[in-house]
């Protein structure tokens, strides 16, 4: 994919069935702290900025985090993965200062598809799906590098796979 929102992107898919897909740009950075955005994040031991998660409600923000049934009402995604749950819980959690950057992210808006819209889209090569181990798949969504993540989870997939992620955006200019 060559669009602004996908290309070169690595989207954690958190929740993918018969109804739709739902997902976050892990590598999509702003310049915006999170305090920013949120009065209380002054108070946390977090020093992250906000990712943009995708194009879908980008007026709200969405959070993965480590907390488990500290924050009610959040949706296991992967064993020590949550997405969501009541706010309330989550700030007061933040506020005791017992979880910091590698704990919990947040992401304004989020990545969403149709009913069957992400398999015809893998079905025509329009995706690489990896299926990456656990604790890689943690490194990248609290602990991503600024650049090179697509490349880096691309890589790992294999050899064949690393000689694609060095091409260039235009093959036609290699």
């Amino acid at each position: 994919m060559s669009d602004a929102w996908f290309g070169r992107k690595v989207v954690f898919l958190c929740d993918h069935d018969e109804d739709g897909s739902l997902g976050f740009v892990l590598d999509n950075f702003t310049d915006r702290p999170l305090r920013a955005v949120l009065e209380d994040a002054e108070d946390w031991s977090l020093k992250q900025e906000v990712s943009v998660g995708g194009p879908v409600h980008d007026d709200s923000l969405f959070y993965l985090h480590r907390l488990g049934k500290e924050v009610s009402g959040a949706m296991p995604v992967l064993p020590g993965l949550w997405l969501g749950g009541d706010f309330g819980e989550l700030k007061m959690a933040l506020a005791s200062g017992r979880y910091g950057d590698g704990d919990v992210r947040f992401f304004v808006g989020y990545s969403g598809w149709t009913r069957g819209q992400l398999d015809r889209e893998i079905q025509s090569n329009s995706w690489y799906v990896h299926d990456a181990p656990l604790d890689q798949k943690m490194t990248a969504i609290f602990h991503p590098p600024l650049e090179g993540l697509w490349k880096q989870m691309l890589s790992s997939k294999g050899p064949g796979f690393a000689r694609a992620s060095a091409l260039p955006l235009d093959p036609s200019l290699n």
